[in-house]
């Protein structure tokens, strides 16, 4: 193989991490919620005593408002419409020749190359696919399912977490110092402009969020993917979030590579998502040795993207997520294509491929937002 071509899964298992540097600091500040509050009102913290650890966040309200005011008290994130930033041929002018984008690992952060399965008995997620066949619903697994459910929050799999959206569950990955990497159709997109909140969890696990959760403030789009996935919806399916805290400075972010023909076939991609069949969108999912089988060009506004058609194992709630490989001497994987279309066909089907959603505009979506929201 080309020294630009990823390394092979094979060649993975051969090398290892440089143990990880002492912690540049002993203790780093976790956001555990984001909220907002009624005008005026004033929270405070009280221990909880029936529940060892456990605080409540409390506010003083005058009696006759009290029924009206905790309605409203909390609500579901700071930013109920977030602004959107729709990218054009000004993009295309600055970033259209970027091919490849790097990635950060901090020292202190230990590291693998393929994450730790999760401790739970994977026989209750084989349960709860059998008790599911009678439902209606999209499965697009390919003979075997080579899927295994992770626990790990070491490098880079910390970079992979939910996204809680107002109308449902999808993947995505840090992508820069306060940037998520998402899926375009996971965006609930307001008629009359901005977009619905968005919630980001790395390294989320049954409910349990190790750096806590974050919210979007705005997300930056070539296009707009809204009911039916087209080809071009699909090559363009993929949104940054600008985050409302630098998580991607705690836990690191992937880079980025634009996907060449000449990588068709090889077995050398690893994709991650919180699927809704095995886990209910509650853990991670990890598939390795993944293949790119075909490629094909969509453009909007002068801008290329790819629809990356392939046959590995995704269902509900792995959209969003990415696909990276590894590259001879760097430290970091860079993604390719983000997950997209599922095959319409019945499960277990061998002829329609699932999609990721890839290509030259992914590279300039990336290079612009962290050049415009470093």
């Amino acid at each position: 193989m080309k020294s630009t071509d990823p390394l092979r899964i094979d060649k993975l298992k051969e090398i290892t991490f440089e143990k990880p540097k002492e912690p540049e600091q002993q203790f780093e500040e976790v956001n555990v919620s984001s909220f907002t509050l009624p005008k005026g009102a004033e929270p405070r913290l009280k221990r909880n005593w029936e529940q060892p650890g456990s605080y409540n966040v409390v506010v003083e309200l005058e009696s006759k408002h009290i029924e009206y005011e905790k309605e409203q008290l909390i609500k579901p994130t700071p930013v109920p419409r977030i602004p959107v930033t729709p990218l054009g041929k000004d993009c295309l002018r600055q970033f259209g020749d970027v091919e490849s984008i790097i990635g950060k690992k901090r020292a202190s952060a230990p590291g693998r190359f393929f994450p730790e399965k999760s401790k739970i008995d994977l026989e209750l997620a084989r349960e709860f696919k059998r008790r599911s066949r009678g439902e209606d619903r999209p499965t697009n697994i390919f003979g075997t399912d080579e899927r295994y459910i992770y626990q790990d929050t070491s490098f880079p799999w910390r970079t992979v977490g939910r996204v809680w959206t107002e109308t449902g569950a999808c993947t995505g990955c840090t992508i820069g110092p306060r940037l998520v990497l998402t899926a375009s159709h996971c965006i609930n997109w307001k008629s009359g402009g901005g977009a619905g909140w968005v919630k980001f969890s790395p390294s989320y696990y049954n409910g349990n969020g190790p750096w806590g959760e974050f919210y979007a403030t705005r997300v930056i789009y070539w296009n707009k993917a809204q009911g039916g996935l087209s080809d071009l919806e699909t090559a363009f399916d993929y949104v940054v979030l600008v985050m409302n805290d630098y998580i991607g400075n705690r836990v690191g972010y992937p880079g980025y590579r634009t996907y060449s023909e000449s990588w068709d076939d090889l077995g050398v991609w690893q994709h991650m998502g919180y699927p809704g069949d095995l886990t209910s969108t509650q853990r991670p999912a990890y598939e390795g040795s993944c293949s790119i089988s075909s490629i094909s060009s969509e453009s909007t506004s002068g801008q290329e993207g790819f629809v990356l058609g392939h046959f590995n194992d995704v269902t509900g709630g792995h959209s969003g997520g990415p696909v990276w490989g590894w590259w001879d001497g760097e430290s970091w994987p860079r993604v390719v294509g983000v997950q997209s279309a599922e095959s319409n066909n019945p499960a277990f089907n061998t002829s329609g491929d699932n999609e990721f959603g890839g290509g030259p505009g992914l590279s300039a979506l990336i290079s612009w937002a962290r050049n415009n929201y470093p």
